[in-house]
């Protein structure tokens, strides 16, 4: 099956391509293993390249975006879908690329799968006059949806309900396992004999970060030797309202997905801090997969797939919004050494979840064949 995937070339602080990063890198690399042809085509509205590269043998066509070069890149991008005659086209990463994804794929009489990788509905584009309308209907009239998450495919329940597939997150797991703590702590120059909390992800109040700043300054006063480790990068001016310049909480910039693992490993405990919001409601966060996989104790709020999928371990849930109980439960999994979540993680395997797409193509293109 031959297949354009259309996205952006950055996600809120990572550049996809150039980091090999994310959703539309792993997954559709992934799924190039099942026997597919994969091209991209990346709108670049930071640094304005034209260019064309390959990551994992997937052919990557690179086009500036913008107001002054808006129908030279829709130009390009339907040359493109007439020349290599794809059997489906993929939109992914924002709502723009749904809505032009749709009409050029019904332009040029093609199958459209649109990827809900968040609830698009927080995103900047929607303060557009109509965006919502066209979005909706975007949503309501492609032939496929996949949506990262069994939440959101709920929300989007009044607009569309049939040939709505939920295509969660996944992790990398020759880089997300279990690993010795010690050596860990040692390869990133964290304390050997302290007690670790650790979280990566990107350093923002809506992902709850200044939340379990206040549950760690907490335990601080009952746990003398306990440290906070962070990695990611500050979203936009959060830095003006995140302040990482407190005592025992050691912030390591942005690391690579190695270390991250690396990170997680030298940790006690794991957390993912998401408060209740409209975006952390219908998000599948990278990190709490990645957590599982290395068999980290979790502890993460009590929202959406990320309740979903721990349900079933204790204290790994805490209430949303609460510094208190994320305090507690902190405390209490930092009496466990490791937890065995790593059976639930391998279904979130970029493989694994690489192989239900597969399947969820070939049943649409035998079903529209007979």
């Amino acid at each position: 099956m031959k297949i354009l995937v259309l996205t952006s070339r950055y996600t809120a602080t990572r550049d996809i391509i150039s980091e090999d990063f994310g959703r539309q890198t792993r997954l559709f690399s992934a799924l190039k293993k099942s026997g597919h042809d994969i091209d991209f085509f990346v709108a670049d509205y930071r640094r304005l390249e034209d260019k064309k590269l390959k990551l994992h043998s997937i052919n990557v066509t690179i086009k500036p975006f913008g107001i002054y070069c808006f129908l030279s890149f829709l130009k390009s991008f339907n040359a493109q879908l007439k020349s290599m005659k794809y059997d489906f086209l993929i939109a992914s990463s924002d709502p723009l690329w749904g809505i032009i994804g749709y009409i050029f794929a019904n332009e040029n009489k093609m199958r459209i799968i649109y990827d809900l990788h968040d609830n698009y509905e927080t995103y900047s584009t929607y303060k557009v006059p109509f965006f919502r309308y066209l979005d909706h209907y975007a949503i309501k009239n492609s032939d496929i949806i996949t949506t990262v998450s069994y939440a959101l495919k709920n929300k989007i329940k009044p607009i569309r309900s049939h040939d709505v597939f939920v295509v969660q997150n996944g992790f990398d797991d020759r880089i997300f396992k279990p690993l010795e703590k010690v050596r860990c702590r040692r390869l990133l120059k964290l304390p050997i004999n302290a007690k670790i909390i650790s979280y990566s992800g990107t350093i923002q109040r809506e992902q709850g970060v200044d939340i379990l700043l206040d549950a760690f300054k907490s335990l601080r006063n009952e746990i003398p030797d306990i440290y906070l480790a962070l990695a990611g990068r500050f979203y936009k001016n959060e830095d003006k309202h995140v302040n990482l310049d407190e005592e025992n909480v050691i912030y390591l910039g942005s690391l690579t997905q190695d270390k991250v693992a690396l990170l997680i490993n030298a940790s006690d405990v794991a957390v993912v801090p998401n408060p209740d919001n409209d975006f952390t409601r219908y998000c599948f966060p990278y990190k709490v997969v990645e957590y599982m996989a290395c068999n980290a104790p979790i502890v993460a709020t009590n929202i959406g797939d990320v309740g979903r999928l721990l349900s079933g371990y204790k204290n790994s849930l805490c209430r949303p919004n609460s510094a208190h109980d994320m305090k507690n439960k902190i405390r209490l999994q930092l009496s466990r050494n490791k937890m065995n979540y790593g059976k639930t993680a391998m279904n979130n395997t970029w493989d694994n979840i690489a192989k239900n797409f597969s399947a969820i193509l070939n049943k649409k293109i035998n079903k529209i064949s007979k």
